[in-house]
């Protein structure tokens, strides 16, 4: 063998080794509002993998391309966490919280804010039942910034919920509901 073949061969390798690690399951879902009057312009793709034995990471893109028409893509990153009711949270049971550069994304440059979210893996399917919480922070303070259902139907779908003006994490720039000490 040549050694450009062997090169290709071990490159090939690495590479589906890499994407092996977040190959063991997905989900893509939409963020609607808590009165459920409409769905946010973005929506979460998301991929977890085999990095424990209950699939303890996560990997994805909240996307402002397809209906927020962003020039760029948000990332987010994440593990998998369990919440009790009495943790006081909006979201309850097994979910994933992650960290998303939406507000880097949409801005083009490093903004100073973050956006902090937990979200189920399903659709929500009972009122009062939220399927994500999302928290914004800057300087050092968090706030609960914004938090709803999640649906199976996409803003760019032929069948989706009336389209909210922003995203998910547009309320939470502005939001001081509750500081997180």
């Amino acid at each position: 063998m040549k050694l450009t073949s062997l090169l290709v061969i071990a490159l090939l390798v690495v590479l589906g080794s890499s994407t092996a690690v977040f190959a063991q399951g997905s989900f893509t879902l939409g963020f609607t509002s808590s009165a459920d009057e409409g769905e946010y312009c973005n929506f979460e793709q998301i991929q977890y993998g085999p990095g424990s034995e209950n699939n303890f990471y996560m990997q994805g893109i909240d996307n402002i391309q397809a209906a927020c028409f962003s020039p760029n893509q948000a990332t987010v990153e994440g593990v998998k966490v369990s919440i009790t009711p009495g943790d006081g949270s909006l979201v309850s049971g097994p979910a994933y919280g992650y960290a998303d550069n939406i507000y880097d994304a949409f801005s083009g440059g490093f903004t100073g804010f973050q956006w902090f979210v937990l979200t189920q893996t399903r659709p929500s399917t009972r009122l009062k039942k939220y399927g994500w919480a999302g928290y914004a922070g800057f300087s050092g303070e968090e706030f609960l910034g914004n938090y709803g259902y999640l649906t199976a139907t996409l803003p760019t779908g032929p069948t989706h919920k009336p389209i909210l003006a922003g995203t998910s994490a547009s309320a939470g720039k502005n939001s001081q509901i509750k500081t997180i000490k």
